[in-house]
């Protein structure tokens, strides 16, 4: 169970982003931008990167919800696996190991990264706004790593396939007037988890 007492067993990022939107609303913005904006990476590969940085945080929630966003995609959740396994035996584009690597190292180890680790993104064809992207989405992701492991939210595959649907459906955006609704969407989102 969550740490907190507005907390329970369906509580997902939403209840902590709702309840201080004057702090935590603006990431709403930040996220749709950085996962979905205009990028050398594709949303599913984007998604990936967020399962994987996720995955090595050991974040239950966000490894979770993202697999299942990515699976949306059509990416494997074997294939996500794999990368935290070993990401030069995985069965991904090549192209995308040397950015993996570093995404490793950044979670990981984040001050050994040396000029010949981003050598080898640009080695492989990337330029340095896909590298760019790739760091935002590394550090959105221990962001929000560390925001929900810190409250105690662990989800269960029931929450982490209603969340990938939905923000493979809708993205990352929240519209301007949600603390009109966010009462009656909890509602509905815990009627649905009941109900699954």
């Amino acid at each position: 169970m969550p740490f907190f007492k507005y907390l329970d067993e369906y509580s997902d990022i939403t209840d902590v982003t709702f309840n201080d939107r004057k702090r935590l609303g603006p990431m709403d913005k930040v996220s749709q931008l950085i996962m979905r904006g205009p990028s050398p990476f594709s949303s599913a590969e984007k998604e990936i990167f967020a399962a994987f940085v996720s995955g090595l945080n050991e974040c239950n929630f966000c490894y979770g919800s993202h697999t299942a966003v990515a699976k949306n995609f059509g990416i494997s959740p074997d294939l996500i696996a794999s990368l935290l396994n070993n990401i030069d035996t995985s069965e991904i584009d090549e192209k995308l190991k040397p950015i993996l690597h570093y995404l490793k190292k950044l979670t990981l180890t984040p001050s050994r990264l040396v000029q010949a680790d981003a050598e080898k993104v640009y080695q492989a064809g990337w330029s340095e706004q896909a590298l760019y992207d790739a760091i935002c989405i590394c550090c959105l992701f221990n962001f929000y790593n560390r925001l929900l492991d810190g409250h105690g939210i662990k989800g269960n595959d029931n929450i982490y396939q209603l969340g990938g649907q939905h923000l493979h459906e809708n993205g990352y955006g929240v519209p301007w007037f949600i603390g009109f609704i966010k009462k009656s969407i909890r509602k509905s989102k815990v009627a649905k988890l009941k109900s699954m």
